[in-house]
This record gives structure tokens, sequence and C-alpha cells, in this order.
């Protein structure tokens, strides 16, 4: 008898699924070669641009409640005496921690009602919230306050600062009549920022339009010519993408190039947000381990499937095959039937067909 072939079926079946398996690894390790980093990096700039415009958009509704508010006074004053108004501004400003001023003043810049009475009969003519807002309506960067100074208390050793919103009262002409301001405090402002900041995971910046920091939610507070995404807010131009920041820690930066929502003026602000890129990369090498055992368990699952389909394979093709050569040493048995597959039971009837033959010949 010339010497069988030493490949089986079982070998053959393994054989299979070992280069599956490798075919597999090798595509797998290839994409995270060559696509991973520009797929990771593509996720998590988006990410910071989805959180940044969410961060903007909240700060902006939150202050577009402010201007909603401020509307309401304009409409109040031809109908209210001055001591009414005071008692309706003072309202407004609720406890003053976020609010702290809410004053009218007439077409000279007299103040006629305000939070508290502060600042009554004082002239505020040179300040910007009045002329800016004799002509529409005016949001202000934040600035050191100047006449309040003196009359109300800072938080701590910080110096007392604002940003504004005046719009113009008319009267029933449509004749501007007078100007109402309201000074928000630029620690609140500060305190959002790292609230908003908690909530998304995100470091925020705000870029007033000279390219300085407005506020921000970190306690540094970089050059805007130090980095790209920094001198791109000056101009207002879109930009983003991971960079070295100047602590020497790589970020994923994005830039929202206008804060503002609905009626909301604009206060001429860029928002800056980055995300930390070794905060992520630890995010990265979780999902990469979990990756991994992903493909542990699809090796193995393969490796079971293989095991189980070589055993429903070979098996009736080795039985078939043992009693055919014991029949063919002259065994009077007849081979085991299987139906597992159709090559098998159409094998198995042609072994017992040649038997049942060969036994009607021998007698």
């Amino acid at each position: 008898m010339s010497q069988l072939p030493t490949l089986t079926v079982r070998k053959a079946l393994f054989a299979f699924a070992l280069s599956c398996i490798l075919v597999m690894c090798l595509v797998a390790l290839a994409f995270a070669h060559l696509r991973g980093d520009r797929f990771t990096d593509s996720a998590f700039d988006h990410a910071a641009r989805f959180r940044t415009t969410a961060a903007a958009e909240d700060l902006a509704r939150t202050l577009e409640r402010d201007w909603q508010d401020l509307a309401f006074l304009t409409g109040r004053v031809a109908g209210l005496d001055p001591e009414q108004l005071t008692y309706l501004m003072t309202g407004a400003s609720g406890d003053g921690r976020r609010i702290s001023w809410v004053g009218y003043a007439d077409l000279d810049g007299q103040v006629i009602a305000a939070t508290n009475g502060l600042l009554v009969g004082q002239n505020v003519a040179e300040r910007p919230w009045f002329r800016n807002g004799l002509s529409g309506g005016f949001a202000g960067d934040v600035h050191d306050a100047v006449l309040l100074a003196q009359l109300l208390e800072g938080e701590g050793a910080e110096p007392l600062r604002f940003l504004d919103l005046s719009k113009p009262v008319t009267d029933a002409s449509g004749q501007p009549s007078g100007v109402i301001g309201m000074h928000i405090n630029a620690s609140w402002l500060a305190e959002h920022l790292r609230e908003t900041s908690e909530t998304f995971g995100i470091d925020l910046y705000l870029i007033n339009p000279n390219g300085d920091i407005s506020a921000s939610s970190a306690d540094e507070a970089p050059d805007t010519a130090e980095l790209q995404v920094l001198r791109a807010a000056q101009i207002g131009a879109q930009s983003g993408g991971r960079e070295t920041w100047p602590d020497g820690r790589e970020y994923f930066s994005a830039l929202v190039p206008q804060v503002t929502y609905g009626d909301l003026p604009d206060f001429g602000w860029r928002m800056v947000g980055r995300l930390d890129a070794d905060y992520l990369d630890v995010g990265l090498d979780l999902i990469r381990s979990e990756a991994l055992y992903a493909l542990l368990i699809a090796v193995f699952l393969i490796g079971l499937l293989t095991v189980l389909v070589a055993r429903a394979v070979r098996t009736p093709f080795a039985e078939l095959a043992a009693s055919a050569q014991r029949i063919a040493d002259g065994s009077q048995e007849y081979p085991p039937s299987f139906r597992t597959t159709r090559e098998a039971a159409l094998l198995s009837a042609a072994l017992a067909r040649l038997q049942q033959d060969r036994i009607t010949d021998e007698r």
C-alpha cells in the first residue's frame, strides 16, 4: 500500500482556523498602526469642539436671560416713579452675588434709580455702558469697577470687576429717553466657567477682541502669542487640534469664534477649550486593553468552533475510512450510517451498497 498523505481533515480545519486568526490579527494591527492615531486624534478633536461649543452656548444662554430681564425693565420705566423703579431694580439684582448693580440714567447721564439707591444722583455719561447703550443694545467686556469700587466689596483681595449689559429706554414716540445698565460680577463669570469646566471635563478660556483672556476656568493664563489656537482667537478664525501648551503638556484645543445666543449683543468674545491629551491617552490605553481582550475572546471562540466543526466533520469520515479498510481486508461488517453531512451520508450509503453487492456475489 502506498504511503498515505500526512494531511488529515482535522489538521486542515485547524490550519484554516489558524490562518483566519492570523489574517484577522494582522489586519487589526495594520489598521491600528496606519489609522489608529489619526482616528483617535479626529475623535478627540471632535470631542473638544463639541464640548467647547456646548460650554459657549450654555454661557450665552445664561447671559441672554439677563438680557431679557433688562429688556423687561426698559419697558417698565415710563410707568413707574423713581422709588418704584428702584424697588424693581433691587429685586432684579437678587442677592447681588451675580448681578451687582442695575441702574437707569436719563439722557444727561444722571442716575435716576438703581439697585439699593447706589449711584443715584451721580453722572455716568462718560461710562461706556451709557454711551454705547444710547445707540442700541450693548454688551461690554470685563473691566474694573470705577464708580462702584468704593460702594461694593469685592471677594477677598480680588478687585471688583464687572461685565456690562445696557439697553436704551425709549419714549412713546420711539425716541431715546435714557439707558438702563446692568453690571454682572466678573467673579460669577469665572465661577460659572469653572463649574462648566467640571461638567464638560474641559478647560475653558474667554478671549476678548484685544486677544486678552477675560476669564478662564484654569489658574494659569497663557500668553495668546504662545499658541496657535489663541492667536487664531484674536482674529476669530477657526482653529484646533493637538498642540503643546506653555506648561509642556499636549492638549486638544478648539475655538468657538463667537459667544452669543438669541438677542444677546455680542461681547466680542471667543471661547477656547482644551482637553488634556495625557488624560485622553489613559482612556485610549483602556480602549486598547479592552480591544485586546475582545480579540483574545474572538480567538478563543474561533478555536472552540473549529474543534466542534472538526469533530462534526472528521468523525464520520474517520469511522467510514476505518470501516472501508476493514471491509477491504475481508470483513463482513456493514459501514456505519452517518447523516451529519451530505457527503458523509452519500459515502456511507455507497459503501453499504458495495458491501451488499460483495456479500451477494460471494453467495
